[in-house]
């Protein structure tokens, strides 16, 4: 049955003037007792009785449409829940994040998305990389910025690709290698390196371990370090290195640190904003286009998803 027909019918309960609800629906009046007749027709019944002393409702038809009203106020109620849900207005946003990897675009592209939705609030969580897709499975988070694709299932999940990154080595500006402007795998001969934890980045944790067999009986691996202020204190204090993602330059000082290209086949990656799809409103879409925009200002190197 047609919505708009029962519209129809309500107005002209209250009109009892087809010449009046066909005007206000801006349609003719032969239009407007189509629809009506066909309201009757499906349900049975008789809702106006048409004479030559004009349009009167019958008892059913009084009775119809009350429930009519009812059924069109919570029609009506539904449609404003839903663009309330698309939108997602005045809904907060919790967004995880990696530090490292989003804090150069996260500032920028926040306070842009706030201009455009000004009843949103985004609340923000700094978190491991390998704490993100619980979060996000657990709707503990809306959203996230994150590098590891893998782990999230298409038909669950959507993402919008940000920039590429990639590993390389990281040392104390005291190192021996800080003045180097590329390593081998041969200059890591004999040191003390902390790479990936296998836990959170078993392709790339391996790939790492065949990158560095030829000297892997002179390296020292450093695995228990979980998060990036252990990394960077472990840095700081035992003047090892370490192998990891290049955008944590954002986090480490420069004054502090070198980060130093590897010349050898390691893997890049992709950071991306991910989201569950059943959480998907218009204003979470268009933070994470906000985000690759911010990306694409700043010249970051642009995302390669096969």
């Amino acid at each position: 049955m047609n919505i708009d027909n029962l519209r129809e019918c309500v107005d002209l309960a209250r009109t009892l003037s087809f010449t009046q609800t066909a005007q206000r629906y801006f349609i003719t009046q032969p239009v407007l007792s189509k629809h009506v007749a066909n309201v009757e027709k499906e349900l049975g019944i008789e809702i106006f009785l048409r004479g030559k002393n004009g349009v009167h409702l019958t008892g059913i038809g009084r009775a119809f449409v009350e429930r009519c009203k009812e059924l069109l106020d919570c029609y009506d109620e539904m449609l404003e829940e839903m663009e309330h849900l698309k939108y997602g207005n005045d809904r907060p946003i919790d967004l995880g994040y990696l530090y490292g990897a989003s804090s150069l675009v996260l500032p920028k592209a926040i306070r842009s998305f706030a201009k455009r939705h000004p009843s949103v609030d985004v609340r923000y969580l700094s978190m491991e990389i390998d704490e993100i897709p619980e979060a996000l499975d657990g709707n503990r988070i809306d959203v996230a910025i994150t590098s590891d694709l893998e782990k999230f299932d298409p038909d669950r999940f959507a993402w919008r690709a940000l920039y590429r990154d990639s590993l390389c080595l990281i040392v104390p500006k005291a190192h021996r290698l800080a003045d180097k402007g590329k390593v081998t795998v041969d200059d890591l001969a004999g040191e003390e390196i902390i790479v990936p934890r296998s836990t959170f980045m078993p392709n790339e944790t391996s790939h790492i371990t065949k990158v560095l067999s030829p000297i892997l009986e002179t390296v020292e691996q450093k695995r228990l370090i979980g998060d990036l202020n252990g990394i960077r204190m472990s840095l700081m204090v035992e003047g090892c290195g370490a192998i990891e993602f290049s955008h944590l330059r954002n986090y480490y000082s420069d004054d502090e640190f070198k980060f130093i290209p590897l010349d050898a086949d390691l893997p890049e990656f992709n950071v991306i904003a991910v989201w569950k799809r059943s959480n998907e409103t218009l204003a979470l879409l268009d933070l994470a286009a906000e985000f690759e925009r911010q990306c694409r200002r700043l010249d970051l190197p642009p995302a390669c998803l096969s």
